[in-house]
Parts: structure tokens; C-alpha cells; sequence
């Protein structure tokens, strides 16, 4: 049974990478494994800074998992040797690779570089772990990443990167973080210390970006421009040494554009006579003198550090024609990347309706027209090329969970990015924006699929599920076939990703008012990134789809759909016998799952009676509609209390590092009787208006 979590005791969890193994200590080591049983000696050849904290890392994994004793010795004939070596690696030879050999002598790691010595490390954890004893088949294994970087925003809190949550990333084969940078001191959690975040991140194989929050109020061909990008970039990578690279993208870095499809000014700014001119900010057009603005600012940061990784993102503007958005491509510098995302911006058909793909999801495995089209212009021109795929398990289809447990679909899409390496170049990923990365069977499962040399899907499947159910392992299998198949019938609308899915329970149920939820302060974004009542529901107006009043029956029937998905897993997860810690999570996330579901059907019942409330004219509609609202009211109250149980269980769920805890247990009881509020103040107001 699941103990009771206060807020952010889900840190503690995902940090703690040696669980302790309860091992069959009857269990003998086979002829053909090499046992670890006794105390454990481990030699380093070369003692670089990453491989040293990796093989005290493994020492530390060996008493915590097994009780075995260990320690770093100066005898070339200790258990395990490592060394960097270069030449004979097979598939490990490359960055970040390794081969990992066993036999009756003992265990040898050889690493292409640092990084690849410490992966060699965590390989042996990874088998021991799997096998649940300290014993090692004997044989090579040969590794290396597929792509690099991999890039992940923190999911601990917001720019927040203890030791050990970078002992976690790496072991997950992430060697790249990203930071927000509003300064050379500022992060977009506030006062940050950089260099002690590169500092640390270095001492783990990993690189750090900054994510530019960065403000461009000059045109590169304005007088001064060159002067004034110098000093805000140059101080940035001046003042923070070591920095591998920087991210751009439109909302976040918009200049006063000199095209004439936007508005010369940036959403931040003010029209100086107060009156928009209709057109769009430049921060969602790829406008053509974005070629002069990245040229401009790639010389400034490369004047400071020539290596410097220059990334430009063309998220905002995935919905402009092709024409516009390769012309620009056609015009950049080949010696930047560009990061493309891999699943927006598609139309596809729901019900008689049309929907697109309005921000991250899973519901649609990609890739979209939108990064094809792209990938292939920068292949053609020779322009290193990432995606943005979200792969360390998160999207917006459910905004307050840790991961979602669709590994399937997920499966379908990590085979799907794999082609365009051969096709198009694809070589690096950011796999989590600010919603961050927690650890997860999910990132097992990315890890795997992008190493050369990983086992099959269908195998480390099998390995995950024999881990959650020993007994049961195919229920487990079985399941989660049926939730992502459930996800495939999501919606990912604006209404759905901005509105109940957003936050889930916690979502209010509003008549007249449209009301903020309770912010957690510290937030960066709070709940400026949720929208409430009528002001959810016509989102649509910006969205280019089918007017959400046609959509939302297309939507409340297969959102239906997946909910039965997600029922149906339940109920076989639930009939497992014997239950560990790690399947009970997954049951309680299973079952938070349904919750959002029942809250955005209540949510959109809600919208289609108070649209007839509003525009009834006659007494005995007034009523039908009040009696409806009353119903959808009370049943949601049940659902929302229903609720407090599954996030008490479970710190990591209701919470997201930019909005923070938006679907707490106070926030639910917040809601609650705001729910209340609206049965009674709200429509008394109706209820006196057909009294008369």
C-alpha cells in the first residue's frame, strides 16, 4: 500500500538511483556469469573526473542494492578494469561509447571517452538490476548513443539541477541540460548561479544550453546593432564558462522584424499609440530577416566561444505554408542547427470535424507535414538538424502528471525518429521542454531504443514488465497495449491541452465567472497558462480549426473512447496478485488518468448547457438547463473529492516545474467550493428568473 506524500517528497524518489534489491540470496551464480558477490575491487586506468565519480557512483550502487562492499584500488588485477581506449570498440566506437566484457577473470570496461567509461558503469547496474542478483553473463557488450545531444529540462523544479537528479540524467543517457537565461545571473526561477550548474553538470558527462529568455528589442541592421548583440551575448557566454550551446526560439527571442507579414514590434512591447495593426508579432512568422538576426548574434557568441552550438527552433510558426517557412530555411547559415518539433501542427479528421495538432502530444506518433517538410530543406542544405520530441515522457495532453504510460505509442514514435537519422541527418533531440524529465520505465525505454547496440523493444518490454509483476508480467503487457491505444483517441486541442487536461480535477467549473485558480507562489508561469470556462471554449477562434461548438461532440465521444482504454488496463493491473511499490504507482497514475477524463467530460457538458442557459428565451428550457448544470455540478464535486486520495499518494502527480503544484489537494478543495459557489450564487440568479 502506498504511503502518504507530502508535496515534493517525489524529489527524494527520482534522485534515489540504488534501490535496494531484495535478491533470492539461494540463487548461485551460473558457470557462465561472473559474480559479484564478495567485496568488489575497481581499477581506473584513467582517472578523469567523470569516470572517477562513475565508479564511485557503482561502488555506492553495490551496497545499496546488495549490501556488497566495494572500493577504488591502484591493482590492475581488480574485478573490474576501465579504461579509455580507442580502436577495437566495435559498435561502441564513437562518442559517448563503450564495450563492457565479462568472463572468469572479471569484468573490463572500455570506454571511447569519459562518458562512455561511466555509461560502461551504469550498463552493469542496468543488467544487475534486470536480474535482480550481482552476477554478470559473461560476453561483450558494445554501446553507443545514437544521438547527441539529448536534451532535457529539469524535472525536479524549474532550472533546479542537484547532484543527484544529474547522477539520474546521466544515468539515463542524457548528456545535455537546458537552463532559461534572462541574464548572466537570472534564470527564469530568478537569481541562478550558472557556472555552478556547469561546473557540477560537467563532473557528470553532461553539457548545458541556455535557453534564451533573452530580450532583442534591435534590428541587426539598426546602428549600434552589432555593439549591442555583442554585450548581451558575448557577456552571456563570457560570464558563463562552459556553456555548449544556446536555444532560440520566435516567442521567446522576437526583434522589431522589418517583415511585411508582422507587426515591427514584440509581443512585450506596447503600440505607441496604443492600437495593434492586426498583424502577427514577429515571434510566429519565419520572417525573413531572422537570417540577418541569427547570423548577427551566431558571430557574437562565437567572437566568445568559437565551439558554441547556435540552435534556432521554428516552433511558432509550424502552421505557415510551406513556401514561407522554407524560403527562410533556404537563407540560413548551414553552420547553425535547427531544432524542428516533431509532431505539430497536423490536421487530422475527428468525427466530422477538423483538428490540428495544437501543441505537444502522443496522440499522433508523428512525424507532422510540418517537421517533414523541414528536415528535408536542412537535409538538402546541409544544416545539422534536431527535434524536439518529447521522449523523456511527457506532453501537454496531460499537464500535472510525471510521465505518461503509453509505451507503445511512444515506441512508435522513437521508430519513426530513428528513420529520419538515415533519411534526413537527424542527430540530436531535446526530449522535454520546462515540463521536464522524470525518471521513468518511459525513459528506460528511450534509452534503449536510442542506443546502437540496445536490445529490441519487445525485449526491454518484457524486462519492465517482469519488474512490475513477476508473477504477472503479461496483465502488465496487456495493459499498458490497451492505454496506448486509449491515448491515440485523445484530443489534442487547444481546449483539451489549455483547459481540463491542463490541470485536471483540480479544473473549475465556471458559469458566470471565470476564475483563476489558486498560484503557488514562486510559479514561473502559474496558472497564466490554463484557461477557464467560456474562455477555454473559444479557443478555437485562434486555432484555424472547426469552431469548438461543432468539435466538442466529436470530442466528448472519443475522449469516451480513451477513457474505456484506460478502464480496461486498469481493471487488468488491478487483478495482479502480488503488487509492488512501482506497479501501485502505476495503477494510482492509471486511475488519475480517469479522473481527468470525468473532469473534462463534466467540463464540456458544462459548456454545451450554459451556451442553451444563455440564450434560452423560454422558462422551461431555464430549468432543463439548471437541472443539467446541477447534475454535472454534483457529479464533479464527487469526482474531484475522489481525487485527493491518488495525489496524496503520489507527490510527482498535480505537479509541473512552471506551474507547480496547480492540482494539489488544496487546490482541489479550492475548486470544490468554487463548484459549490456556482451551484448556488451563480444560478440562483436563473433560478429567480423563472420565478416571475
Amino acid at each position: 500500500m502506498l504511503k502518504h506524500e507530502e508535496r515534493y517528497d517525489f524529489r527524494k524518489r527520482i534522485c534515489n538511483m540504488h534501490k535496494r534489491i531484495m535478491r533470492d540470496k539461494s540463487v548461485k551464480p551460473k558457470a557462465d556469469e561472473f559474480s559479484l558477490d564478495k567485496e568488489v575491487s575497481v581499477y581506473l586506468e584513467d582517472k578523469t573526473e567523470v569516470a572517477s565519480l562513475a565508479a564511485k557512483d557503482f561502488c555506492a550502487y553495490l551496497k545499496s542494492a546488495f549490501g556488497i562492499k566495494s572500493r577504488i584500488s591502484d591493482d590492475e588485477n581488480s574485478d573490474i578494469k576501465a579504461k579509455i581506449e580507442r580502436g577495437n570498440l566495435g559498435l561502441g566506437e564513437g562518442y559517448m561509447g563503450f564495450s563492457l566484457s565479462a568472463d572468469e577473470n572479471g569484468i573490463t570496461i572500455l570506454g571511447y571517452d569519459e562518458r562512455g567509461i561511466a555509461q560502461g558503469f551504469y550498463a552493469i547496474e542496468e543488467e544487475l538490476n534486470a536480474k535482480g542478483q550481482p552476477y554478470l553473463n559473461y560476453g561483450t557488450r558494445e554501446k553507443r548513443p545514437a544521438f547527441s545531444p539529448r536534451m532535457i529540462h529539469s524535472g525536479y523544479g524549474l532550472d533546479q539541477f542537484p547532484d543527484e537528479y544529474l547522477s539520474a540524467c546521466a544515468h539515463y543517457g542524457y548528456d545535455a541540460i537546458l537552463v532559461f537565461v534572462k541574464d548572466k545571473d537570472h534564470s527564469a526561477h530568478g537569481p541562478c548561479d550558472f557556472n555552478d550548474i556547469v561546473t557540477r553538470a560537467k563532473k557528470y558527462g553532461i553539457d548545458v544550453y541556455a535557453y534564451s529568455y533573452l530580450q532583442n528589442f534591435v534590428h541587426p541592421e539598426a546602428e549600434g546593432a552589432k555593439e549591442i548583440y555583442d554585450n548581451v551575448y558575448g557577456t552571456i557566454f563570457r560570464e558563463i564558462k562552459g556553456l555548449r550551446g544556446i536555444v532560440f526560439v520566435g516567442e521567446s527571442i522576437e526583434f522589431p522584424s522589418k517583415d511585411p507579414n508582422v507587426t515591427p514590434i514584440s509581443h512585450l512591447m506596447t503600440p505607441q499609440d496604443g492600437i495593434p495593426d492586426g498583424r502577427i508579432y514577429p515571434g510566429w512568422w519565419p520572417c525573413y530577416d531572422y537570417v540577418e538576426w541569427v547570423s548577427l548574434v551566431r558571430d557574437s557568441i562565437r567572437a566568445v566561444s568559437p565551439e558554441a552550438d547556435v540552435v534556432f527552433w521554428t516552433y511558432n510558426w509550424g502552421w505557415v505554408d510551406e513556401e514561407h517557412r522554407i524560403k527562410l530555411i533556404d537563407k540560413l547559415p548551414t553552420d547553425i542547427s535547427l531544432l524542428v518539433t516533431f509532431e505539430m501542427f497536423e490536421q487530422y479528421k475527428l468525427g466530422n470535424s477538423t483538428q490540428r495538432v495544437c501543441d505537444y502530444t502522443l496522440t499522433k506518433a508523428g512525424p507532422g507535414k510540418y517537421f517533414t517538410s523541414e528536415a528535408e530543406a536542412a537535409a538538402r542544405r546541409g544544416i545539422k538538424l534536431y527535434s524536439m520530441v518529447n521522449t523523456a515522457g511527457r506532453t501537454w495532453d496531460y499537464g500535472v502528471i510525471p510521465y505518461e504510460p503509453f509505451p507503445y505509442q511512444w515506441n512508435k514514435r522513437i521508430q519513426n525518429i530513428k528513420k529520419f537519422q538515415k533519411t534526413c541527418g537527424l542527430s540530436g533531440l531535446m526530449e522535454s521542454h520546462h515540463f521536464g524529465f522524470t525518471p521513468s520505465f518511459i525513459t528506460e525505454l528511450a534509452k534503449n531504443s536510442y542506443t546502437v547496440g540496445g536490445v529490441s523493444f519487445e525485449e526491454k518490454m518484457a524486462e519492465i514488465a517482469k519488474r512490475l509483476s513477476p508473477d504477472e508480467p503479461e496483465k502488465v503487457c496487456c495493459a499498458l497495449k490497451l492505454w496506448s491505444e486509449g491515448i491515440t483517441h485523445h484530443s489534442a486541442s487547444d481546449e483539451n491541452q489549455y483547459g481540463p487536461f491542463r490541470i485536471g480535477p483540480a479544473y473549475p467549473l465556471c458559469l458566470k465567472h471565470n476564475l483563476k485558480c489558486p498560484d503557488q507562489p514562486g510559479a514561473h508561469f502559474g496558472n497564466r497558462i490554463c484557461e477557464v470556462g467560456l474562455n477555454c471554449f473559444d479557443l478555437s477562434r485562434r486555432s484555424r480549426e472547426t469552431a469548438y461548438s461543432i468539435r466538442i461532440k466529436d470530442e466528448l465521444r472519443e475522449n469516451a473512447v480513451a477513457e474505456s482504454f484506460y478502464k480496461d488496463g486498469l481493471k487488468l493491473l488491478k487483478s495482479i496478485k502480488r503488487k509492488n511499490n512501482e506497479l501501485l504507482r502505476l495503477i494510482n497514475l492509471g486511475e488519475f488518468l480517469v479522473k481527468c477524463h470525468e473532469t473534462a467530460r463534466n467540463a464540456k457538458l458544462m459548456y454545451i448547457e450554459t451556451r442553451k442557459l444563455f440564450s434560452a428565451t423560454n422558462r422551461e428550457t431555464i430549468k432543463k438547463c439548471i437541472l443539467a448544470i446541477e447534475r454535472i455540478g454534483k457529479r464533479e464535486i464527487k469526482n474531484a473529492e475522489s481525487t485527493i486520495p491518488i495525489v496524496e499518494k503520489d507527490s510527482s502527480i498535480g505537479f509541473e516545474p512552471s506551474m507547480l503544484y496547480q492540482c494539489s489537494k488544496e487546490n482541489i478543495l479550492w475548486k470544490i467550493k468554487q463548484t459549490n459557489y456556482m451551484l448556488t450564487a451563480e444560478l440562483d440568479f436563473y433560478r429567480e428568473s423563472i420565478k416571475y
